[in-house]
């Protein structure tokens, strides 16, 4: 393999969570910022985001830093869809939203928290749009808007190649994201991205993972063959216990019939319906359809 798989965690980190001059060229094009509302400098957070109150669960995430204005973002790739994601995601943006007001800043003096979100999966079925932003509206008016939190998300798999015609940032950076395909080892490296010095130096970075990195890497890849493993393996039980269920239904049918018909020889010989229902077990209703 001549490229490391950039959608992977610890190729994702190295690209997004060391070198800050892509961590901005990324933040500025997802969430489409130009001339001087453009984010200028980054400093990096500590990936792991603290419980407000003792006992609950810490969060870790890909990325996380804070910009020159005191804007926050929270930058995560997440490789498989999962009806809870988004949950997530909102939790993880008010926890740094509410750790703000604990450390005695003024609510007028508090910044905005930006989730960026990029998936290797669909969520949003039917819809051709691949880029998905969230914001606190009113209801009927959507120009009413609360500020304080924004969750951006992008669904990699919807992305075409020809999409990055007009070569915006954006579209750049998701022909980045997508030009390397560790599960096919497919590499399509167009002479677009590497006309681009900052895509570039990701795709450099690709290359070039140290001893330990690696090791992450192929463990990162052992843990998919395992989900992969235990997909098809809950799949496979799934099948067989709908076959099990499938004969007991045919057993249990047989059953009734049989009894159906055991009560129609009782009922000609004039039995009672009581007498029918303690023999047979059939209920009184089945027996007067007969």
């Amino acid at each position: 393999m001549q490229y490391y798989d950039p959608k992977t965690d610890v190729v994702f980190k190295k690209v997004f969570g060391t070198h800050k001059n892509l961590t901005i060229s990324l933040l500025n094009a997802v969430l489409q910022l130009d001339g001087k509302k453009q984010i200028k400098d980054v400093e990096y957070l500590p990936s792991e985001i603290l419980p407000l109150m003792g006992g609950k669960r810490s969060s870790a995430v890909d990325v996380r830093c804070q910009d020159s204005n005191g804007d926050y973002f929270i930058v995560e790739m997440q490789m498989y869809w999962s009806s809870d994601f988004l949950r997530r995601v909102l939790y993880n943006c008010a926890k740094v939203y509410a750790s703000l007001y604990s450390k005695g800043e003024e609510h007028y003096k508090v910044k905005k928290v930006f989730s960026v979100n990029i998936l290797n999966d669909i969520y949003q079925d039917g819809n051709n749009n691949n880029y998905h932003r969230y914001t606190m509206s009113e209801v009927g008016n959507p120009n009413h808007v609360i500020s304080g939190i924004e969750i951006l998300c992008i669904e990699l798999p919807k992305f075409k190649p020809e999409d990055y015609a007009q070569k915006t940032m954006l579209k750049l950076w998701q022909s980045f994201l997508t030009s390397i395909n560790a599960k096919t080892g497919q590499e399509e490296i167009s002479d677009e991205l590497m006309a681009n010095e900052e895509v570039k130096e990701a795709l450099d970075l690709c290359r070039n993972l140290t001893e330990e990195e690696r090791g992450y890497y192929d463990g990162f890849w052992g843990m998919e063959f395992l989900r992969k493993d235990r997909d098809m393996t809950v799949e496979k039980i799934g099948i067989e216990k709908g076959r099990a269920e499938g004969r007991a239904e045919g057993r249990a049918e047989g059953e009734k019939q049989k009894a159906i018909d055991v009560a129609r020889k009782m009922m000609s010989k004039g039995l009672s319906i009581d007498d029918i229902c303690d023999i047979t077990g059939l209920n009184p209703e089945v027996i007067e359809n007969i």
